[in-house]
């Protein structure tokens, strides 16, 4: 019997010992403690006010603090997985080295530290309570609540209260009664930039539009964000709500920023266009695609965080075969860095005919990767950027004037002063009719007493822009040229021999 009596002495002496420990001996137990306590078949605040030292505050503040804590990670969509949070007494944060545990990355200000051997929620928690409560629920917990009365709104349909399936209801018309308002007030707004102020020109009217509506949707549901906690859901289905609110908050307002942007861009086409230089107006829609993919990053970046989703894992799986990546588009990187240095040299513009290596042509338009030119046999060729912006360009486009050697024979019995005669007259002839050609740098001399013939050197500057016009100013000298030698009576050389034999 007394070793009966000592058996159970020593259980109730050890249950005694367990009880008087702190309960809250690491960040598990605490938070744990506070949640599991505040669910709808195991509410029991005074438990949950545990999780907050009660050397600091007294037990009905310590309960307000629970109760409030607990409503902001819902209406905030931060559902906490228990199971997750570390269970070592000398649990250190790994980023300050400090012990304390974060319960999630979406809200920094609300974590636990360790205060002696047990740990409970921080002081800094505490101070920020009445901020982020206000911050999440800027209407209050019972906006929809009181809207009936408690006998009807508080009955259970399918798990739900009257009341939720009301506010539910309320929240769609409002939003959809503000989306119109809203996006009629933008529009008017609009209006009057456009008719009566100008500031817009007309054109842009349809364009002014989807910005409207793309703001009027972002207005919409940030307001939404701000009242569905409102409707005290259960946490697991509200932060699917809340995340998907957000979410669709962040990839609206990424729409906006792009289509901003691109209103912003179409300005710049406006002066771009009264630039001389071309090559801008090929810059302006790569600026354009460069500024949508980074908005598009930034929204899936952020868009990742609030799934919870590890960014720094990714960016250190990437940056680990970032390594490959790079090797295997280092041509890629180069030919994107020489279309940079092509934008800010300006060798060439759009238009001009250039001879590069052995391409020749007429640029067509310059991309992220590569050069196209039109040659003259009316292919497409098409130079990457890296390449092209170490090679020698010889720009046909930028010359003053388009110099022509042209050699024209006449054969040896032409006299000496048909010859000077046809000089005189050729350069008289061209400074007169042919207003295409610098008169001052035309020059006709005779150069040469080859094989089988006498040749007459004319240099000629023809002041022409295109190709095209090149060849018809040619095609008119030449047609000249020939019927002054006619006149002349001089007659042109071709390649012969002449044999003599001698008889023995």
């Amino acid at each position: 019997m007394k070793l009966l009596n000592r058996f159970a002495l020593s259980i109730l002496f050890f249950t005694l010992f367990n009880f008087s420990k702190a309960s809250n001996t690491s960040p598990y137990d605490c938070v744990k403690q506070h949640l599991d306590n505040l669910q709808k078949d195991h509410y029991f605040p005074l438990e949950a006010a545990k999780s907050f030292n009660a050397e600091n505050y007294d037990e009905t503040s310590r309960v307000d603090f629970a109760i409030k804590l607990k409503q902001i990670l819902d209406g905030k969509g931060l559902y906490i997985h228990t199971n997750k949070v570390p269970r070592k007494e000398n649990y250190i944060d790994s980023l300050n080295y400090e012990a304390i545990y974060t319960l999630s990355e979406l809200e920094p200000r609300i974590f636990v530290e360790k205060v002696g051997e047990s740990w409970y929620y921080s002081e800094s928690t505490i101070q920020d309570l009445d901020k982020m409560y206000q911050e999440v629920y800027p209407f209050g917990t019972r906006l929809f609540s009181k809207i009936l009365p408690a006998k009807i709104g508080n009955q259970l349909f399918l798990g739900f209260y009257i009341w939720q399936y009301l506010g539910l209801l309320l929240l769609v018309v409002g939003g959809i009664l503000l989306y119109t308002i809203i996006r009629h007030l933008v529009r008017i707004l609009l209006n009057y930039l456009i008719y009566k102020r100008e500031f817009v020109s007309a054109e842009n009217q349809e364009f002014l539009q989807k910005i409207s509506k793309s703001f009027s949707l972002v207005v919409v549901f940030f307001s939404l964000s701000k009242i569905v906690p409102s409707l005290q859901l259960e946490a697991s289905l509200l932060q699917y709500l809340v995340k998907g609110i957000q979410i669709l908050i962040i990839f609206l307002l990424a729409i906006l920023a792009m289509r901003i942007g691109s209103y912003a861009l179409s300005y710049f086409k406006i002066y771009v266009e009264k630039t001389d230089s071309k090559l801008d107006d090929q810059l302006l829609p790569i600026v354009q695609k460069m500024l949508r993919i980074l908005i598009a990053l930034v929204a899936i970046s952020l868009a990742l965080k609030q799934l919870n989703v590890n960014l720094t894992a990714i960016i250190a799986g990437l940056s680990i075969g970032g390594l490959a990546l790079a090797l295997a588009s280092q041509d890629t990187v180069k030919n994107f860095i020489g279309s940079i240095t092509i934008f800010l040299d300006h060798p060439f513009e759009i238009g001009d005919y250039i001879v590069i290596s052995e391409t020749e042509g007429t640029v067509e338009e310059v991309g992220m990767r590569a050069t196209r030119i039109r040659t003259p046999n009316q292919s497409l060729a098409y130079v990457p950027n890296g390449q092209l912006s170490n090679m020698v360009i010889d720009n046909i486009g930028l010359r003053i004037y388009r110099r022509w050697k042209l050699y024209v024979g006449f054969e040896y019995a032409s006299s000496s002063e048909q010859l000077e005669s046809f000089c005189q007259k050729a350069k008289i002839m061209l400074d007169r009719d042919f207003s295409d050609l610098a008169a001052e740098k035309t020059s006709v001399q005779l150069s040469e007493l080859a094989s089988s013939s006498i040749n007459i050197f004319l240099n000629l500057f023809l002041n022409v822009k295109t190709y095209d016009e090149e060849l018809q100013s040619k095609h008119r000298i030449l047609l000249a040229l020939m019927k002054l030698a006619k006149e002349e009576g001089l007659e042109f050389a071709y390649p012969s021999q002449t044999l003599y034999l001698k008889r023995p």
